[in-house]
């Protein structure tokens, strides 16, 4: 009984000497058992806004990474990248600094608003004292303040661009410019060389200058400015009939002008002239209409305008040649096939044969349509089109383009799946390189699939020929854009 007494008494003392230990513990310890816990927070992500093409498809983070947590190396997670190494119209987007502030493009001249929203993931690790990860925390990520429907939405078009993107690469120095024919948008506008948005360093010193847009710079025009004369002639009353009989040179005061085709391409009118691209017709068809009228048609079609497509991408104003230049024979005749003081950006260019494929209405060409923010869109002012050429001139014209490809010197742009019209142009720059002359090659091309038109423009720095170097891509640019539009 006495031994049952002392074994009581033991249990007693132990159960007290546990409960005082665990008080001990709870009462005085807390704090320090809370402090060996912490929290580590990272944050991650661009932390901008994004960039959006016409049908809401990401231009900007649609690539991503894998990331290791600073504060948990053993947890990876899957991080936006804003810009991928292939990266689509870098010109048009362009980069953001190491101050995630933009340098150029639309991250530029969006800067403010592509700042101020929220596009970030937060990174949030628990674990005690040693480093070791708490049960049922360690690492948690996010994603509340990562805003993914709110940026600049553009008139870019994904698949196009991507498109216009490939087939121009073999451009290696150039431009391919896409347009809605009817609205003046850009649906597509890649320059050669490019850069790499997340290397922008590297572009520096390369003597290509991948910087800058070859699609919005001064370009020397050649023939494709043929069309303006054409347009020139029928808006004043020459009827398409009028013909001319090329020998192949032609004599304006002191200087003799060489057709192409140095044997002479016969007796000409303007739909054969255009078609076979023949110096000597145009020669005679501008002295025919005069100077006068075919600037004051360039004033009409605004070519000596600069506008805005954003804040730092403009539409510069052609540069034409003065009165003066234009009043000598031989300067007048230059400017009747495009060459002499003519520049032009390849942008205008596209948009004057826009006025062509949509009816003869002049659009200014649109970049944005607008911005987004919290679903809410809020579009750009849209500017009008205005009626600058008849509607019979137009079609005349549309005729001329269809048959240049079908019987004249586009025929590499002929298609068995879309009807393509266009013009080529090899256009001198009195620049050389050893002995050989700097040439600029062009093929602007129209064509409509279903009830919408398009505009397609691919030029070549140091080309050869605007139908072998510029031709077939506008060829297969048209029938992907065909192909496409039978899936829809």
């Amino acid at each position: 009984m006495k031994r049952c007494r002392i074994i009581a008494w033991c249990l007693v003392i132990s159960l007290f000497t546990l409960s005082c230990r665990i008080f001990y513990i709870a009462g005085f310890k807390a704090q320090n058992v809370a402090s060996y816990a912490h929290s580590g927070t990272e944050e991650c992500g661009t932390n901008r806004g994004l960039i959006f093409d016409r049908n809401n498809q990401k231009l900007v983070e649609y690539e991503s990474m894998k990331k290791q947590s600073v504060n948990n190396p053993a947890f990876t997670f899957s991080l936006p990248k804003r810009y991928s190494d292939t990266q689509l119209a870098p010109h048009l987007i362009g980069y953001t600094d190491y101050n995630n502030d933009g340098v150029c493009g639309i991250e530029k001249d969006y800067n403010t608003f592509l700042k101020s929203i929220q596009n970030k993931i937060t990174l949030k690790t628990y674990t005690d004292a040693k480093g070791n990860l708490l049960w049922g925390k360690g690492t948690q990520a996010d994603y509340s303040h990562c805003d993914k429907s709110s940026g600049v939405k553009l008139t870019l078009d994904f698949d196009i661009q991507s498109t216009a993107q490939a087939e121009g690469a073999r451009l290696k120095k150039g431009c391919v410019i896409v347009l809605d024919s009817g609205s003046g948008e850009v649906l597509a506008c890649a320059s050669y060389p490019a850069f790499n948005p997340n290397k922008p360093a590297e572009a520096l010193d390369n003597q290509d200058k991948p910087f800058i847009n070859r699609a919005l710079s001064l370009y020397n025009v050649g023939s494709v400015f043929k069309l303006m004369v054409c347009m020139a002639a029928l808006e004043n009353g020459i009827r398409p009939g009028f013909s001319v009989k090329c020998t192949g040179s032609t004599r304006c005061g002191s200087v003799t002008f060489h057709c192409h085709n140095e044997k002479g391409h016969g007796t000409m009118n303007m739909k054969t002239a255009f078609a076979n691209s023949c110096n000597t017709y145009f020669i005679a068809l501008a002295e025919k209409i005069g100077f006068f009228r075919i600037i004051e048609l360039c004033e009409k079609l605004e070519m000596s305008s600069t506008y805005k497509l954003t804040d730092s991408m403009l539409m510069k104003a052609a540069a034409l040649p003065t009165k003066s230049v234009l009043s000598s024979p031989a300067g007048l005749a230059n400017f009747s096939f495009g060459q002499g003081e003519l520049l032009c950006t390849p942008m205008m260019l596209a948009n004057l044969y826009s006025v062509i494929n949509n009816g003869g209405y002049l659009n200014r060409v649109k970049l944005v349509q607008g911005t987004v923010r919290n679903s809410k869109f809020e579009p750009l002012t849209s500017t009008t089109s205005k009626r600058v050429i008849s509607a019979k001139t137009a079609f005349i014209l549309q005729q001329f383009m269809y048959y240049a490809v079908t019987n004249g010197t586009g025929a590499t742009a002929q298609s068995s799946t879309v009807k393509i019209g266009g013009k080529t142009a090899t256009a001198q720059t009195g620049k050389y390189l050893g002995n050989r002359e700097c040439l600029i090659s062009y093929f602007i091309g129209v064509f409509s699939i279903k009830s919408d038109k398009y505009t397609v423009l691919v030029m070549k720095e140091n080309g050869t020929s605007g139908s072998g170097d510029c031709a077939p891509i506008v060829k297969r640019i048209a029938e992907k854009i065909y192909c496409r539009s039978l899936k829809k």
